[in-house]
């Protein structure tokens, strides 16, 4: 409805404006969103929001990491050093053990005193040992470097057997080593 009158002439709108987005009636300051429709307050106070936050998910805020006091300093130092020494322990007991599993290598048993020629016959043995173990018997044996006789052979049917061709030169009954007992077998002049 307009009406005129001498001094001023007034227009006076009787719609009210609805928010483009929720419908709501707005009242005060008209905000305007891109698309130039009035929005309420709460819708614009929305789209300001969503605009704010990244693509994709909510806004992160990043909080700054407070400085950490003496006390707890002190705290994580010890905690790290008590690991690093608990790591320490664990590699030298690790490496303390390892030798021992490992095969080990066989130690003389009892006493018996040798000559050089007799340790060098032992060391023979521990080569056609070897040999056995390998599957390999050699066409042509070594000698015993005491006596110098060719090593002697004795196959059976789940063994082989090579023994020292003069024990007794050695001042043993016995001096072999077998498929099946790898280690050298000495036996003192006296045993049987």
């Amino acid at each position: 409805m307009v009406t005129k009158g001498k001094k001023l002439d007034r227009v006076v709108y009787e719609e009210k404006l609805l928010c483009g987005r929720c419908g709501a009636g707005i009242v005060g300051v008209i905000p305007k969103w891109r698309d130039k429709k009035p929005l309420c307050r709460e819708c614009s106070f929305e789209l300001e929001q969503m605009a704010l936050k990244p693509a994709g998910g909510t806004a992160e805020v990043k909080e700054e990491k407070a400085p950490l006091t003496p006390e707890e300093k002190n705290r994580r130092i010890a905690l790290i050093s008590l690991l690093a020494v608990i790591i320490l322990i664990l590699m030298v007991r690790i490496y303390s053990i390892a030798p021992m599993l490992r095969a080990p290598k066989p130690l003389r048993q009892g006493v018996q005193a040798t000559d050089s020629l007799t340790d060098s016959c032992i060391k023979q043995l521990w080569r056609l040992s070897r040999n056995l173990q390998d599957g390999e018997i050699p066409n042509i044996l070594p000698l015993c470097p005491k006596s110098s006789k060719q090593y002697i052979v004795t196959e059976l049917e789940d063994d082989t057997i090579i023994s020292c061709p003069a024990p007794r030169e050695h001042g043993l009954a016995k001096l072999s080593v077998s498929l099946s007992s790898p280690i050298p077998n000495a036996l003192a002049g006296d045993e049987q």
